[in-house]
C-alpha cells in the first residue's frame, strides 16, 4: 500500500498561490507523477492520500491464504471487513477501518467449531443485531447473531443448506432476500426474517454461462444491481459482471453490454472476483471490494489479495473505474463529520439555550447527503418525538423529519415563517426497537429530497415547497423526551451520484459523457442552453436519456465543451474511442489537456453504421503523461451526441511481423497443438488456441493459410483483437474478448467473443480439398473484412457497432479434424 500525506500545516502559513504551488510540487514528487504543468480546474491537494491494489497483507490475516471473498459492511460511519477462513482453521476474522484503506485487526468474531473453513462470511445489521451468514467448507449455510459487528457471534440456526456464497438483501419495504451460487445461475430465496428461508429458484438473467457465484444486490434509484462472479476461482478469467432488474431482487435481470466490469488476465494481476459493494465515506460514492488470485497455498487452497475500486453510475448503467493496480486516491471523506457518543464540541455545534435544538456550526451546499445515527435512551413514551433537521437557516426556516415514536409515524416537513408544512409521511414499523442504533439518511439532489431509514427509502418529495429546502445546517431536536443518543453524524456536498463528476477517472479506462466536472466555465460551456435536459438540469447542457436507461450529452454549437478529471497510470499513446449516438452527423473536435491543445480529431460513424442507434467511433489518439490531468473536449464543427469515451494504451508505431506464432511462449499456447509441415494442427478432442502479438495493436492485416481435408469436422480459424485470454479446464469455452474468423467444410463465419459467443455473420464457402488456401483478414476501425484466396473483394464484411478495437492475434481449432492452419503474418494498416 502506498500512503502519502502532505504537510498541510505548513500550507496554512503560506499565501494561496504559494500553497497551491507547494501542494502541486508535493503531489508530483510524492505521487511519482510525470506531470509538467498543473491541470486546469482541479485542485491536486485533494489527492493527499493514495493506496494501491492489491492490498498488502493485513495484520493477522490467515497465513498462506490471504483475503479471499472480501465482504465489507458499513455501520455507524465505520467499515468492517470479513473474509473466508482457511480450510481446517476455526473462526472468522474481522478488521475495522474509517476510510476503506487503513485496516485494524479486530480479532476472531466467532470461534464456534462449526466455522471451520468458513467460506465467504457476510454480515448485515438489523434492528439492533448483526447477522452473519457463512457456508463452512461449502457444506450448507449457518446463521450467527451478535450485538456487535466484531462479535462474539453465536450460532442461531442448524444447517439451513444451500450452495456457497450466501448473501442477504433487505428491500425498502423490509422484505428479505437470500441469494447463493448455482450451476445454472444465481439462486434467489425469499426470507421470512433473518433466519427463516423459503424455497428458492434460479434467477432469470443471473447466469454467466458456467458455475456462477459471489452474488450481492444493492438498490439505487429504484434499480436492483446484482454483482456476480463467473468461472472457477483458479481461472485467470475469473471475473465480475453486473445485472439489473427494475421489478424485484428476484428478477428477472438483464445483463448490460458494458460487462464484465472487473476482469484482468495480466500475469501480475489476474483472477478478479467475488465482490461486495459498499457505500464510500463521502456518503455518495460506491466501491467494489474484490480479490485477485496469487496462486495455491502449500495445502492447496487459493491465495488471494484484496482490492477496492470505485463504481460510478450513469442512469441505470454501472461501471467500475478500474480494475486498477497502481496508486489511486483514497476514498473521499465527508465535508463534515462528528461522533456525538460522549460529548458535543461547542466549536462544531450550536445548542439552543433550552437544550431542545442542536445544529452544526457549518452549512451544506445546495446539493448534499446527510447521515444521522441515533437511538433512544429508553422505550418511547406518550410524547416521545425526535426531529432530524437539515436546510436549517434559523428557528423559523428549516426542513426536517419528525419521528413520532408513540404515534408510529414519520413525517417529512418544511418549516417556514414558523409554520410547519407536511411534505410526505409514512408509518413506522411496529417491530422497530428504537433503543437500538438506527441510521437516517437525507439525500437532497437537484429536484427532490429522499429519506432513508436503515438503508430503505421511506419518504420522498419534490415540488415548490421542497425546492426551498436547499443549503443549510444539519442537526436534531428532541421534544418532551430528553436528549437522544447520537453517534456518527455527517454530511457531504454530493447526492445521487454527483460525486462521480469530480472523481479523477483512471486511464486506461472509460469516461461517461455526463460525468463532466461541476460548474459552468469549469466543467462545461454551452452556447445555447437546452430546454429540457434529462439530467444535470441546472447546467443547461443537452443531456438525453437512451433506451438502456443511461444518459448521453450533445455537443451541438461551435465552442461547446466538456471537461473531465483523469488519472493516467502510465505515459504513452491513448486511443480516443467515442460511443456516438443516433444520426450520421460528423464532428470536428479539439482535445485540450490541462488547458493546452493536444490536437484536432474527427468523430463520425462509418456509413454502414449510420442507421445504428449507437456505435463506437475511433476519433484518433493522443499522447498523455502519467499523473493527474484534465481533458477538455471542444466542438469545432458539426454535432456529436455521445455516451462514453474509451481511452486505452495503443502501439502508435507501424509494425510488420512474419511467422508470428513461432515467437509464442508457453503461456500463449492454450490446449494441444502439433505441426504437420508448416501447418498447425489442433486436437479433434479439444478446443485449442495459440496467441501472439501485442494487446495494444489496433488496425492490422492478418495473413495465413487454411487447409481443408476430406470430410472435415469442427471449426478452425483466426483470432483477432483478442484480450483477457484465459486457459483453465473449469471455465466457459470462449474465455477471451475479441473475434474469431472460422471455417468448416462449407462456411466462413465471424464470431464475437466476450466470455460467451455470438455468431455475427456466416457465408457459404466452398474450399478446395487438400490445398493451402490464403486467408486474409483486415480489422480497421469497426469493420472486419475477410478475403479468401486471391480475391480482390472480401467474402465477408461486418461492421460491429460495439466493436473491440485492439488486441492480439492467434489461431483456434475447435474440436477440428482435417482443418489445419498456417502461421500468421501481421502488419499494421498504417505500415502499408
Amino acid at each position: 500500500m502506498v500512503k502519502i500525506k502532505r504537510q498541510t500545516t505548513a500550507l496554512r502559513s503560506l499565501g494561496l498561490a504559494a500553497a497551491l504551488t507547494l501542494a502541486l510540487a508535493l503531489a508530483l514528487a510524492l505521487g511519482g507523477c510525470e506531470q509538467s504543468s498543473k491541470p486546469e480546474a482541479i485542485d491536486l491537494s485533494v489527492y493527499d492520500h493514495l493506496y494501491e491494489n492489491p492490498f498488502p497483507a493485513l495484520d493477522q490475516e490467515w497465513e498462506d491464504y490471504g483475503n479471499g471473498d472480501p465482504y465489507v459492511m458499513r455501520y455507524d460511519g465505520r467499515y468492517y471487513l470479513y473474509v473466508s477462513t482457511k480450510d481446517h482453521r476455526v473462526g472468522i476474522k474481522a478488521w475495522v477501518s474509517d476510510n476503506l484503506v487503513d485496516w485494524t485487526y479486530a480479532g476472531l468474531v466467532t470461534e464456534d467449531p462449526i466455522s471451520t473453513g468458513a467460506y465467504a462470511p457476510e454480515v448485515v445489521y438489523w434492528n439492533g443485531y448483526f447477522y452473519l451468514y457463512t457456508s463452512p467448507a461449502g457444506r450448507g449455510h449457518y446463521v450467527f447473531r451478535s450485538e456487535s459487528p466484531t462479535g462474539p457471534f453465536e450460532r442461531i440456526t442448524d444447517n439451513v443448506g444451500m450452495s456457497i456464497d450466501g448473501s442477504v438483501f433487505i428491500d425498502d419495504d423490509g422484505s428479505w432476500t437470500f441469494t447463493h451460487a448455482g450451476t445454472g445461475g444465481i439462486v434467489g430465496v425469499p426470507m421470512d426474517g433473518p433466519a427463516s428461508f423459503d424455497p428458492g429458484r434460479t434467477i432469470e438473467g443471473a447466469y454467466l454461462g458456467h458455475w456462477t457465484e459471489g452474488s450481492m444486490i444493492i438498490k439505487r434509484g429504484g434499480v436492483y444491481y446484482m454483482t456476480l462472479t463467473g468461472n472457477h476461482v483458479f481461472s485467470k478469467g475469473y471475473r465480475v459482471h453486473y445485472a439489473i432488474s427494475k421489478d424485484s431482487p428476484l428478477g428477472p435481470y438483464t445483463m448490460p453490454t458494458n460487462n464484465p466490469i472487473a476482469i484482468s488476465t495480466d500475469p501480475e494481476f489476474f483472477g478478479l472476483g467475488h465482490s461486495s459493494t459498499v457505500m464510500g465515506p463521502d456518503l455518495d460514492s460506491y466501491y467494489l471490494v474484490y480479490h485477485n488470485l496469487i496462486g495455491r497455498s502449500a495445502e492447496g487452497p487459493p491465495v488471494r489479495k484484496m482490492n477496492i475500486d470505485r463504481l460510478v453510475f450513469n442512469g441505470d448503467r454501472m461501471d467500475l473505474l478500474g480494475p486498477t493496480h497502481y496508486a489511486q486516491p483514497v476514498p473521499r471523506q465527508p465535508d463534515f463529520s462528528d461522533r456525538l457518543d460522549e460529548a458535543i464540541d461547542s466549536g462544531r455545534w450550536e445548542k439552543a439555550a433550552d437544550g431542545g435544538r442542536t445544529v452544526s456550526s457549518v452549512s451544506t451546499g445546495g446539493v448534499y447527503t446527510a447521515e444521522y445515527n441515533f437511538r433512544l435512551r429508553q422505550e418511547a413514551g406518550v410524547d416521545t418525538r425526535l426531529d432530524i433537521l437539515f436546510a436549517y437557516k434559523d428557528d423559523a426556516d428549516y426542513g426536517g423529519v419528525e419521528f413520532d415514536f408513540a404515534g408510529g409515524r414519520m413525517t417529512l416537513f418544511a418549516q417556514a415563517n414558523g409554520e410547519r408544512k407536511t411534505l410526505a409521511e409514512a408509518a413506522l414499523s411496529e417491530e422497530t426497537d428504537w433503543t437500538k442504533l438506527h441510521a437516517v439518511r437525507i439525500e437532497r439532489d437537484e429536484e427532490r429530497v429522499r429519506v432513508y431509514v436503515d438503508g430503505g427509502l421511506k419518504l420522498e418529495s419534490g415540488g415548490a415547497e421542497t425546492a426551498k429546502l436547499r443549503e443549510g445546517r444539519i442537526g436534531y431536536a428532541a421534544r418532551e423526551a430528553g436528549e437522544p443518543l447520537l453517534s456518527y453524524v455527517a454530511f457531504a456536498n454530493a447526492a445521487d451520484g454527483s460525486s462521480d463528476y469530480e472523481t479523477a477517472k483512471p486511464l486506461p479506462g472509460t469516461i461517461e459523457a455526463v460525468h463532466y466536472l461541476s460548474g459552468e466555465g469549469r466543467g462545461f460551456q454551452v452556447g445555447k442552453r437546452a430546454e429540457a435536459p434529462a439530467w444535470r438540469k441546472a447546467d443547461g447542457t443537452d443531456v438525453r436519456q437512451a433506451d438502456d436507461g443511461s444518459y448521453s450529452v450533445v455537443l451541438g454549437e461551435k465552442g461547446d465543451w466538456l471537461r473531465y478529471a483523469v488519472h493516467v497510470s502510465e505515459s504513452g499513446t491513448y486511443s480516443l474511442d467515442f460511443t456516438a449516438g443516433p444520426g450520421g452527423d460528423s464532428a470536428s473536435l479539439e482535445l485540450l489537456v490541462d488547458g493546452k491543445s493536444a490536437g484536432g480529431f474527427a468523430a463520425e460513424k462509418p456509413p454502414a453504421l449510420r442507421d445504428e442507434a449507437w456505435a463506437k467511433v475511433r476519433a484518433g489518439s493522443v499522447k498523455l503523461e502519467k499523473g493527474f490531468h484534465t481533458l477538455q473536449i471542444r466542438l469545432k464543427s458539426g454535432k456529436l451526441e455521445w455516451t462514453t469515451l474509451d481511452l486505452r494504451r495503443i502501439d502508435a508505431e507501424p509494425f510488420r511481423q512474419e511467422k508470428l506464432l513461432e515467437q509464442s511462449g508457453a503461456d500463449d499456447v492454450h490446449g494441444f497443438w502439433s505441426r504437420d509441415g508448416e501447418d498447425y494442427v489442433g486436437s479433434a478432442d479439444a478446443d485449442a488456441k495459440m496467441y501472439g502479438g501485442s494487446p495494444r495493436w489496433t488496425d492490422y492485416r492478418i495473413e495465413t493459410t487454411v487447409r481443408v481435408g476430406d470430410e472435415p469436422f469442427g471449426e478452425a480459424g483466426v483470432l483477432l483483437r483478442a484480450t483477457n485470454e484465459s486457459d483453465f479446464p473449469d471455465q466457459v469455452k470462449d474465455a477471451l474478448t475479441g473475434y474469431f474468423v472460422s471455417v468448416n467444410g462449407s462456411k466462413l463465419m465471424l464470431y464475437r467473443l466476450n466470455y460467451d459467443s455470438t455468431l455475427l455473420q456466416a457465408v457459404r464457402l466452398k474450399l478446395p480439398r487438400g490445398e493451402a488456401v490464403k486467408l486474409r483478414i483486415e480489422a480497421e476501425g469497426s469493420e472486419i473484412r475477410v478475403y479468401v484466396g486471391d480475391g480482390a473483394k472480401p467474402e465477408l464484411t461486418y461492421d460491429d457497432p460495439d466493436a473491440f478495437l485492439q488486441g492480439r492475434v492467434g489461431i483456434r481449432s475447435v474440436y477440428a479434424d482435417k482443418l489445419t492452419l498456417g502461421d500468421l503474418s501481421v502488419a499494421s494498416l498504417q505500415a502499408e
